[in-house]
């Protein structure tokens, strides 16, 4: 026999220990608000929300009798956290060789929920420069605007025998769907240029050198729904991407892009991970330039070199990119047995993926799908210098 007891109204929220976080970038999170029926549900995503935010240590939200029998108050107390960073590196990565770091980030700019980043990444291999500033609740709605500014130089001579520079600029905006699910609109701009060929570099290199405007709009759908974005032990993650090239420029082409994650808790500190992508891209009336083509290797198949698989010039060895592309990877991650302060897991993993695909033809190319895969064990370790992988 089930009786359904009272409704309860939510007659106030409090909240505690916001020292820099205004109010309303707090209360713009909460899933109830002040004279809404209580929901407990609510109350939970609500604490997910705020922990997701990535501005406090801790979130802590209790309930207390209210000014009446069918009333409760909701205390929220929350431990602000540092969210500005100023990162100063040096390392070696083996795709961009010696590389120099330094970036601004804050994430809560004057307590208003703002993100403001910049960075300077100078390598041996690769120099990229970032601007961008992101407004989460545009003209007070739950509106997500922002720009951003960049300029990349990169170095390919070791995979494919020329240099690549990028500048440009973007605007987005997005808004939410649903609880978990987003639409982001952005518009793009930019001009790369594809130089210092290499005398003796592949002729579908040769025959792509010069400057390119590239005009594009595009859009993303992200569902998210993972327990927390920034560690994540259960839940999934899916972003589908479109950008169209032709509104002026030179380039003219539709791109698709497809990622997602899967998240599954086995035993403590055990969790099992999936990942997923595929991509394609065709030119509309006119052939994929080589700056818009898919690179893959040793990032999406762990153990491949960069660029190390996809359409080549076999008389040069140089890598020409593919027009579709698929990775996929299973992921055990684990602790190993050390303590938990250090932040050291381990992983067993295995890797498979593929790029094909180009619009050239000619008796020196090679162009299969033939898939590619690897297995092994990594180890990682959140270093106060930030995440290190070793895999």
């Amino acid at each position: 026999a089930i009786s359904e007891g009272p409704k309860v109204y939510v007659d106030r929220i409090n909240i505690f220990g916001n020292t820099r976080t205004i109010d309303e970038v707090i209360r713009r999170e909460f899933k109830v608000s002040e004279g809404d029926a209580f929901s407990s549900s609510k109350l939970k995503r609500t604490e997910q929300r705020l922990n997701n935010l990535g501005y406090f240590e801790k979130v802590t939200l209790d309930r207390k009798a209210g000014s009446a029998p069918d009333k409760t108050v909701i205390d929220v107390e929350v431990q602000e956290k540092s969210t500005g960073e100023i990162t100063f590196g040096a390392g070696f990565s083996t795709a961009d060789g010696p590389i120099a770091d330094f970036g601004v980030t804050e994430r809560n700019f004057l307590g208003q929920g703002q993100e403001l980043r910049v960075r300077a990444q100078v390598g041996g291999r690769r120099q990229q420069y970032e601007f961008g500033f992101t407004e989460p609740y545009f003209l007070g709605r739950e509106l997500e605007a922002g720009f951003d500014i960049f300029k990349t130089s990169q170095n390919i001579q070791n995979n494919a025998s020329f240099d690549r520079e990028t500048v440009g600029g973007r605007l987005r905006i997005g808004y939410s769907l649903s609880e978990h699910l987003k639409h982001q609109l952005r518009y793009t701009l930019e001009e790369t240029q594809i130089s210092n060929v290499d005398a003796n570099a592949s002729t579908f290199i040769r025959d792509q050198e010069g400057k390119f405007l590239v005009s594009s709009t595009g859009q993303s759908f992200t569902h998210d729904q993972r327990d927390n974005k920034f560690n994540p032990t259960s839940g999934h993650y899916l972003r589908f991407n479109q950008d169209l090239a032709g509104l002026g420029g030179d380039d003219r082409f539709l791109r698709h892009e497809i990622q997602g994650e899967y998240y599954e808790p086995i035993a403590k500190k055990w969790t099992f991970v999936t990942y997923g992508a595929a991509g394609n891209v065709f030119g509309i009336g006119e052939d994929v330039r080589i700056n818009q083509r898919f690179f893959t290797g040793g990032q999406e198949v762990r153990g491949f070199a960069n660029a190390g698989f996809g359409p080549r010039d076999v008389s040069t060895d140089d890598a020409l990119g593919g027009n579709n592309y698929y990775a996929a990877t299973a992921e055990l991650r684990f602790p190993l047995g050390l303590p938990e302060d250090l932040g050291v897991t381990g992983a067993a993993f295995t890797d498979i993926g593929s790029l094909w695909g180009i619009d050239s033809t000619g008796i020196n190319l090679r162009d299969d799908s033939t898939p590619r895969g690897s297995v092994g064990f990594g180890i990682a370790w959140t270093s106060p210098f930030g995440p290190i992988r070793r895999l």
